[in-house]
């Protein structure tokens, strides 16, 4: 993405508060007119004051007065209205601008391929949406102040000076240009250094995400002053790019102050040569310095301006290139009931081109019936659960649902037609009862508890002291991992959907407890077509058909006791694990 389309997409962007933005121009606009007010008003008094001290002219002290007054009341409503600017800017970019970015952000994130997301560190989605957009935010602020502030007010004050005296413009006019051309040069150079800084600063996200996701290991394996010293080496390479990137556009300001210090002298000793002669009055020359003095704001403004927009193209590259990711398609072929046929035939994928890890894959899940998917770690179980869900989409191959192609089928539609419970359980910041009621919308308190009664977990619940409406995270720090769990089968309970998919779940519960809500979760399978991924394997000797998965093949399928008896590997599997057991 190029710069200019990188700044034109904020433009775009910032539509949203257009209104306001045009009120805080107004504002920029009448502050513009009272700073080129003043010097004339300043002019008057100060001729006033020397005519009547050389020449012995009276003063008219009310006409006198009036001016002072008018000075007085100019430079008062320009201080009201730059504050009105700010907090119109400050308040409606924070609110909606970037507010609006971030909403998109996350909306994109749900249409984004789940391979994107399992490639993608969280830490770095975390810094364009935190870091990234809160730079966008300030270059709205930073297009005002080159726009209006700065090239608006140079036009002005440019018109104002060669109007009054042609000779004194053209001291102006001599290094305002070396102004311009020394700030757009070092601005030019920052740019590479601080898409560098962004890049590495994203790592820094990444992995302070990564840590205190694992706090808990690191405090076991007493690494924490390994993870100090990998932590500042990221931070020190940020800041090394940061330092080289803030340093060149550092020097436009010191540049353009030396521009406009030169220009000061040159006006003070030009207007005190003409004003000797004659050709000027006293008062004019004061204003012309003033008006000298007026062209550092919107320079500086000018010169900032472009050093920060090259921050700020870093920032907008990264945020823009993530909202214009390609996204997931979508298909409109709806289904509203399932009977639960599941059909793999010659399925084939692979998350790396050069690693095939399913292989012609074809099984037959009749409705009802409870299929368990078992083998060893990274043989392809949890991914023939991601294509049936479509997480991933499968390179060849057809898997059908009631006779029904799914990648025909609405992923949402798709979706729905599932419950799951997963071996990470994922509970969010509310109440017990929204974490459970999370499984179906509009849920009724009665069909929560009946849930959790089924899963186990009702009395446990009654005993905490808020009861259902205890907040995960804060006052029910004592949950246990299996007491998560629970919380999670429960969620699956209330969703109550024709079919199910139980990957490892209950692997974070004791023995007591499996036993406990087997009975149950046999009950909730029943009439239900049912995946079990299990390494636990007695929790699946009653399933109709058990797939013994290898390196992305089914080796062997039967039931437990077809298994044990063909004496294969699944026997080795089950032996092998009762054997350590014992």
């Amino acid at each position: 993405m190029k710069s200019s389309q990188a700044l034109l997409r904020i433009v775009k962007d910032s539509r949203c508060i257009a209104g306001k933005i045009l009120l805080a121009a107004l504002c920029i606009l009448l502050t513009m007119l009272l700073s080129l007010l003043c010097p004339e008003l300043i002019q008057r008094l100060t001729d006033s004051l020397y005519d009547f001290w050389n020449e012995q002219t009276p003063i008219d002290w009310q006409s006198f007065g009036i001016v002072c007054l008018i000075l007085a009341g100019a430079y008062l409503v320009k201080t009201g209205l730059e504050i009105a600017k700010m907090r119109i800017l400050n308040q409606n970019v924070t609110n909606y601008f970037t507010a609006g970015i971030r909403t998109k952000l996350s909306d994109k994130i749900t249409r984004l391929p789940l391979s994107y997301l399992d490639k993608t560190p969280n830490g770095d989605i975390i810094a364009r949406m935190n870091s990234d957009v809160s730079v966008l935010g300030s270059t709205v602020h930073t297009l005002f102040e080159i726009g209006i502030e700065g090239i608006l007010s140079l036009i002005a004050i440019t018109v104002i000076i060669f109007l009054k005296n042609a000779v004194m413009a053209a001291v102006i006019a001599v290094f305002v240009p070396l102004s311009l051309v020394a700030s757009l040069l070092l601005s030019r150079r920052s740019e590479k250094h601080f898409n560098e800084y962004r890049e590495e600063n994203a790592k820094v996200y990444a992995f302070v995400e990564e840590n205190d996701t694992g706090f808990d290991t690191v405090k076991a394996f007493r690494m924490e002053k390994m993870q100090a010293k990998l932590h500042a080496a990221l931070v020190e390479k940020a800041a090394k790019k940061a330092e080289k990137g803030y340093y060149l556009s550092g020097l436009v300001q010191p540049v353009v102050g030396l521009m406009n210090h030169l220009v000061f002298i040159a006006m003070c000793l030009v207007g005190g040569l003409l004003a000797i002669k004659g050709s000027i009055s006293v008062g004019a020359v004061v204003a012309f310095i003033l008006y000298a003095r007026m062209y550092s704001a919107p320079l500086q403004s000018i010169a900032l301006g472009f050093s920060y927009l090259q921050n700020t193209v870093s920032s907008a590259k990264r945020v823009y290139g993530f909202l214009d990711l390609p996204e997931m398609t979508e298909q409109e072929g709806r289904k509203e009931s399932c009977v639960g046929e599941v059909r793999f035939e010659n399925v084939c994928f692979s998350y790396d081109p050069e690693k095939p890890l399913i292989r012609d894959l074809t099984f037959t899940a009749k409705p009802g019936q409870k299929v368990a998917i078992v083998g060893p770690t990274g043989g392809g179980k949890t991914t023939i659960v991601n294509l049936l869900m479509r997480f991933y989409d499968y390179d060849s191959g057809n898997i059908f649902i009631d006779g029904t192609e799914i990648l025909s089928m609405n992923r949402a539609d798709l979706r729905n037609q599932f419950s799951m419970v997963l071996q990470d359980t994922w509970l969010f910041g509310g109440t017990i009862y929204e974490n459970i009621a999370y499984g179906r919308a509009g849920a009724t308190k009665e069909e929560v508890i009946d849930a959790a009664k089924r899963a186990h977990i009702h009395s446990f619940i009654e005993s905490l002291p808020k009861g259902y409406d205890t907040l995960i995270g804060e006052e029910a720090d004592g949950i246990s991992g299996g007491q998560k769990q629970l919380l999670t089968i429960a969620r699956a309970y209330l969703a109550d959907r024709p079919m199910l998919i139980l990957d490892e779940a209950t692997s974070n519960v004791d023995t007591r407890t499996e036993l406990l809500i087997q009975k149950t979760m046999d009950e909730l399978m029943e009439g239900r077509t049912s995946f079990v991924i299990a390494h636990r394997l007695s929790t699946i000797v009653d399933a109709d058909v058990i797939l013994v998965v290898r390196d992305g093949q089914i080796v062997e399928q039967g039931t437990h006791r077809e298994l044990i008896q063909k004496n294969g590997f699944y026997a080795e599997i089950y032996n092998a694990q009762y054997a350590s057991i014992a």
